[in-house]
C-alpha cells in the first residue's frame, strides 16, 4: 500500500455536515487489513502519510495499458493552479523523446515532479506515452492529499465533490460564498481519523481550487465573482462536475494502471533524495526529475508552502540585486548542479540573474565536489534554453506572454533549438 492509499472506516470524531456525511461509492482499493505493518514518515504538520512497506509499487511489473480518454484530451488535471504552465508540457515531452532516443537514456521510466501542484506536465505526458510512470510530490498537505485521495478513493472524491456541487454551488449567491467561507476556515478536528481528515482535506482542496480567484488556495484571494457575487462570473464558472468527474477518475485510472506510482507528501530535497533511494536501479538515466519551483517574487501570495519555509541554512552571501530572498532558490541550485546523481529539467520564469551567479545557474556543467563524485554524481552539462509562454501570474487580470528559463542536464545532442525553443550560447 503506497502514499495514495488512505485507510478506510469512521472517524472517532463526527464531520458535523450533511454534504460530508451523504452516503458515497466505496474507495476503488481495499484498506489495509488492522494487522498491517505500515512505517509513516509524515511531513511536518502533513495531514498527508508516506507508507513505506511497499513503496517501490509496480516498478518492477509492467503497468497496464492506459484506456481512459482523458489522456488525449485538452486538459488532464482537475486543479487550476495559479502560473500554470500547460503550454510548456508539448516542450518538456519534446526533451523527454528526444532524449529516450539517445542510447544512454532508452527510454524514461520514471518522471518525478517534486513540485507537483496541478501536476499538468506529468498528466499528460504519462497519458501520451512520453514516459512510462510518474510519481507526484507536494509540501503543501492540502495539494498532496487531493492526490492521493483522488488516486486511491477516486468514487468518494467523485460523489463528494458533485454533491458539494448540487447542495452549494448550483444554487449560487449567498450560500455559495457561505460554502466558500466553511472550506477557508476549516481544519480537521482534534480525533478525526488521519484517513478522515485527509479525505475532507482532499476535498477542500478541490473546493477551494475551483471557486477561488485563479485558483489560489492561500493568501488573500476572494472568491470568483466576489462576496456580492455581481460580477459577469460566478463563483461556480469553473466548477464543472462532469468535466471534473472524467479528470479524477482518469488519475483514479492512472493508479489503478501503475503509470501514476505514489504521491508523496514532502519537500523537494527529500522527494529527489528519496527517489534515488528507493528507485535507484533507475538511476541514472531512466529516471528524470522535472522541476518547476515557486515563482522568484510572488510565491509567498500564491503558495502556502513556499521556498522561504523550507530553507535549512543561514545565507553566506548577500542575494543578488532586486531579489528579496533567493537563500532557497541558491540551496536548489547548489543541490541539482553539486548533488543529483539522475537527469533533471528544470523551469523558472526568466530572469537574468539565475544565469549570472555561480550560487545559481551560472555554471554550464555540474560540479559535484569530490564525496559526491564517490557517490556517482556525474559532471553533466548544463543545456540552456528560452522558451515564449503565455501564463497567468505574470499579469492579474489577463494572461501575458514571458519567457521561460529551461535548464535540463539531458544528452546535449538531444536538446532542441527551434523557433520556439532559442538557445543560450553562453551565460551573461
Amino acid at each position: 500500500m503506497t502514499a495514495a492509499t488512505a485507510a478506510q472506516g469512521p472517524a472517532d470524531v463526527e464531520v458535523r455536515d450533511p454534504v460530508a456525511n451523504a452516503e458515497t461509492s466505496k474507495a476503488r482499493l481495499p484498506a489495509p487489513a488492522a494487522e498491517t505493518s505500515l512505517t509513516a514518515v509524515p511531513a511536518s504538520g502533513s495531514l498527508a502519510t508516506r507508507y513505506t512497506s511497499e513503496l517501490a509499487r509496480g516498478i518492477h511489473a509492467d503497468p497496464a495499458a492506459i484506456t481512459h480518454g482523458v489522456a488525449t484530451a485538452r486538459y488532464q488535471t482537475p486543479l487550476r493552479y495559479p502560473g500554470s504552465k500547460t503550454g510548456l508540457a508539448p516542450v518538456i515531452g519534446q526533451l523527454l523523446s528526444d532524449a529516450s532516443r539517445n542510447r544512454s537514456v532508452r527510454g524514461v521510466e520514471l518522471l518525478v515532479e517534486p513540485f507537483a501542484g496541478g501536476a499538468s506536465t506529468s498528466l499528460r505526458l504519462v497519458g501520451d506515452g512520453t514516459v512510462r510512470r510518474v510519481l507526484l510530490a507536494d509540501a503543501d498537505p492540502l495539494v498532496a492529499a487531493f492526490w492521493q485521495v483522488a488516486a486511491s478513493e477516486t468514487d468518494a472524491l467523485i460523489a463528494r465533490m458533485r454533491a458539494e456541487h448540487e447542495q452549494y454551488i448550483a444554487p449560487g449567491a449567498a450560500g455559495a460564498v457561505q460554502r466558500w467561507d466553511y472550506w477557508r476556515a476549516w481544519s480537521p478536528p482534534s480525533g478525526a481519523r488521519p484517513s478522515t481528515a485527509r479525505f475532507e482535506t482532499a476535498v477542500k482542496c478541490l473546493f477551494l481550487n475551483r471557486t477561488t480567484f485563479s485558483g489560489i488556495l492561500h493568501g488573500r484571494a476572494g472568491p470568483i465573482g466576489g462576496r456580492t457575487q455581481t460580477s459577469d462570473y460566478s463563483i461556480g464558472c469553473r466548477f464543472n462536475p462532469d468535466a471534473l468527474a472524467d479528470r479524477v477518475a482518469y488519475v483514479g485510472h492512472l493508479y489503478d494502471t501503475g503509470r501514476l506510482i505514489d504521491v508523496w507528501c514532502m519537500d523537494w530535497r527529500d522527494t529527489l533524495d528519496n527517489t534515488a533511494s528507493v528507485y535507484k536501479t533507475l538511476v541514472p538515466d531512466q529516471v528524470v526529475a522535472y522541476l518547476d519551483p515557486p515563482y522568484l517574487r510572488k510565491s509567498a501570495k500564491l503558495y502556502n508552502t513556499s521556498f522561504d519555509q523550507e530553507v535549512r541554512a543561514p545565507r553566506t552571501v548577500p542575494a543578488p540585486a532586486g531579489w528579496p530572498n533567493t537563500l532557497a532558490h541558491e540551496q536548489l541550485a547548489r543541490h541539482l548542479t553539486g548533488k543529483m546523481r539522475y537527469r533533471w529539467i528544470l523551469s523558472y520564469d526568466y530572469h537574468p540573474e539565475l544565469l549570472g551567479s555561480c550560487l545559481l545557474y551560472g555554471r554550464d556543467r555540474m560540479n559535484p565536489a569530490d564525496d559526491a563524485r564517490a557517490e556517482g554524481v556525474r559532471q553533466w552539462r548544463i543545456s540552456k534554453r528560452i522558451v515564449r509562454l503565455t501564463y497567468t501570474a505574470a499579469a492579474r487580470s489577463s494572461r501575458a506572454a514571458a519567457d521561460e528559463l529551461l535548464l535540463t542536464t539531458l544528452p546535449p545532442s538531444t536538446v532542441p533549438t527551434n523557433d520556439l525553443i532559442r538557445a543560450i550560447t553562453a551565460s551573461p
